[in-house]
């Protein structure tokens, strides 16, 4: 089925109809623009935008990631113009916006994007159109008009920045927003008889207060203003001096009378410990160090520090309405805190707090700024090793004694023992003296074929020739995958492995027994780590790995342990695998041990050699994956992967039902949240996702209570 897109050209011009005095309708050179009627059912952006461009004559650059489809129809026929300004419209409403370029086509880009590019500076572009204007004030304060028009434009695009130095403002918002912003501007920017002023609040809160002054206000007809200035805990009043005067007295006496009033609130925490949280809400109250509050909240949220912690100081804001938005300023907001206590209830990992309301509001909106879900990690390490060992072994030994007793006793031998076999003079000297327990450890300890022949004899010749040859070919291919799950910013260390006892010491008392000395030391996978996500979703990690094992072939009394560690930090990637480190090696070893010049014999000379062979390559490398788990979903499904993969290996091995994990049921209803603590007193808080994880402007702002 193809979908198409149905244009319908409605033409506004008619034809030359004779009329009833003959003359041509309509009159000659009256003829409309043409209109044009369109369909658009579920097509693509980039159709309906290619098709705009063939009716405007305009031409287009689409950014790649403008995609999704579009529902579209007139329901009457419009102009080029028209149907251009709807076209911009339907952007607006679908998260894109249009930015012209100096050759005269239009840019389409996420609006989110064209905020961060070039813009038209004033000008009379379309309303649909994003632009920048600098506001310069005369009389009011750049940071307090920035203030008013920040909750004014729009959140996806919108941008206002203060300059305070040089009185300026600078606000980009669509076209026709902005038209409206920088009259508003121009109205609040009065004169001097018409200012603005700052009221400081000492008790009651800027919110409720605002909002009960600018209703009298509004009651009374005066066109005089209040505003609340949260993070500067004051108001704003804009309007004659007289009528400042009047408020500023109102103000007083208002503030006065809430300033004895005591509030009890609980606040009950999903994600903190109650205990952490009071500890920084009291480092607060009592205006220890910077620092110390910030390694206070480390403790109660890992990776989340407060905003503004490492400003510089700065004066507190002032009657005339220069704010300040430093660290000194969010300290002294709280000065008043003094009159808060604090009480934690562990049973339900609640906060009870007592004081002034508006001083609760405070500390109840830093508590859940505090009380935030922290993110997890989930980590893989693949450890892959392959080791490939060659040995081979061949010799020939001779063993010569004249035993008649007559005169002397010639002795004569080719020998040729090394760490791990016996030669053949120990050999002959056990067979020799009927020793079977000796003989059969010599010969045990030998690898491979063992073979003589020879006549020992206390009279008379003897001899003996021993052959003993050995190949030896060992492959390992070692595969550890060891997972765990930790929070962010917290250690986790998972072991697979033995508790191996290793002799460190022996004593013997009076001829008794020896008494010896163990100690136990874990034998295995092991692996510890400290993840620290990063505010662009990166990944910091302090990683300890090690692979050990015991070695094959060596006494009960001297153990050793082969082991492989790795300890190192990396940054990677959400779900990015990286390689943490690995060695490669190559060993070749020959030896030959022989008689001079009779070995040197070809072919004869291999009777009196011992050639021994030994190469070993080694392939070892770790790598890790690590992927951030910010919600139930993305936890379900790492859990779900692990959980299939066991059942499935479960029923490879034909297990019986009993034996294996149930079926996985997924989960349809959903995971009802907890209560809100800003709605209502005695519930639990809860923030919506920019709240949980702030972007990287929010983390390095002044924290606003």
């Amino acid at each position: 089925m193809v979908l198409g897109t149905l244009l319908l050209f409605t033409w506004s011009l008619f034809a030359w109809l004779p009329t009833a005095s003959g003359q041509p309708w309509p009159p000659e050179g009256n003829v409309e623009a043409p209109r044009y009627e369109v369909d658009f059912d579920d097509v693509s952006l980039a159709e309906f935008i290619h098709s705009i461009g063939r009716i405007t004559g305009k031409s287009f650059v689409i950014d790649p990631r403008v995609r999704g489809n579009i529902s579209l129809n007139s329901q009457r026929a419009l102009t080029a113009d028209e149907l251009y300004r709807v076209f911009q419209n339907e952007l607006q409403v679908n998260g894109y916006a249009t930015i012209p370029l100096s050759d005269g086509s239009v840019r389409v880009v996420p609006d989110q994007v064209a905020r961060t590019q070039p813009v038209p500076l004033g000008g009379d572009d379309a309303g649909q159109v994003i632009a920048t204007q600098v506001i310069e004030t005369q009389h009011l304060n750049a940071t307090t008009l920035a203030e008013i028009l920040k909750p004014l434009v729009d959140t996806r695009v919108g941008l206002v920045t203060a300059y305070p130095d040089s009185r300026l403002l600078v606000v980009t918002d669509w076209r026709d927003n902005l038209e409206r912003l920088t009259r508003l501007a121009q109205r609040l920017d009065q004169s001097r008889e018409s200012e603005a002023q700052m009221i400081p609040l000492h008790n009651a809160s800027a919110k409720d207060l605002a909002e009960t002054l600018d209703g009298v206000m509004q009651q009374e007809g005066s066109q005089t203003r209040v505003i609340a200035a949260p993070s500067d805990d004051a108001l704003v009043v804009f309007g004659p001096g007289r009528e400042r005067e009047r408020l500023k007295r109102l103000v007083a006496s208002l503030d006065t009378q809430t300033s004895q009033q005591t509030n009890t609130r609980v606040i009950y925490l999903n994600h903190s410990s109650a205990e952490a949280v009071v500890n920084v809400l009291n480092n607060l109250r009592s205006g220890n160090s910077v620092g110390g509050l910030s390694s206070s909240l480390d403790s109660a949220n890992p990776g989340t520090a407060l905003a503004g912690s490492d400003t510089s100081a700065a004066d507190t804001s002032s009657a005339s309405g220069t704010g300040s938005s430093s660290a000194s300023g969010t300290m002294s907001s709280l000065d008043n805190g003094k009159n808060v206590s604090f009480a934690v209830y562990p049973d339900t990992n609640a906060i009870v707090l007592s004081g002034p309301s508006n001083q609760l509001d405070k500390y109840q909106r830093i508590i859940e700024r505090l009380d935030i879900r922290r993110a997890q990690v989930a980590v893989e390490a693949i450890i892959a090793e392959i080791t490939e060992s060659r040995a081979r072994q061949i010799g020939v030994q001779w063993l010569f004694a004249d035993t008649s007793g007559s005169g002397s006793i010639p002795v004569g031998s080719v020998n040729f023992p090394t760490s791990s076999n016996p030669g053949i003079a120990e050999i002959a000297a056990a067979a020799a003296s009927d020793d079977t327990s000796a003989l059969g450890s010599l010969l045990g300890s030998m690898g491979g074929i063992t073979t003589g022949v020879g006549r020992l004899s206390d009279s008379g010749i003897s001899f003996a020739v021993l052959l003993n040859a050995l190949r030896s070919d060992t492959d390992t291919n070692l595969l550890s995958t060891p997972s765990l799950m930790t929070l962010d910013n917290a250690e986790a260390y998972i072991l697979v492995g033995q508790e191996v006892p290793f002799v460190t010491g022996s004593t013997t008392v009076d001829n008794s027994n020896p008494y010896q000395t163990i100690q136990r030391e874990d034998v295995g996978v092991k692996l510890h780590i400290r993840p620290t996500i990063s505010a662009d979703n990166t990944i910091r990690m302090q990683i300890t790995q090690e692979v050990s094992s015991i070695a094959n072939n060596v006494d009960a009394s001297d153990v050793v342990t082969n082991k492989r560690e790795i300890e190192t930090t990396v940054v990677t990637q959400d779900g990015g695998i990286i390689v943490l480190g690995g060695l490669i090696s190559r060993q070749n070893s020959n030896a030959q041990q022989r008689v001079p010049l009779l070995g040197d014999i070809p072919l004869i000379g291999n009777l009196f050699r011992y050639s021994s062979n030994e190469s070993e390559k080694q392939n070892l490398m770790v790598f890790i994956r690590a992927r951030v788990i910010r919600d139930a979903q993305t936890m379900d499904a790492a859990t779900a992967e692990k959980y299939r993969y066991m059942r499935a290996q479960q029923l490879l091995h034909d297990l019986d039902a009993e034996q294996r994990l149930p079926e996985l049921e997924t989960a349809n209803a959903s995971i009802s949240s907890a209560p809100d603590s800003s709605t209502a007193e005695g519930q639990r808080p809860a923030t919506d996702w920019q709240t949980l994880y702030p972007s990287a402007r929010e983390r390095l702002g002044t924290l606003t209570p």
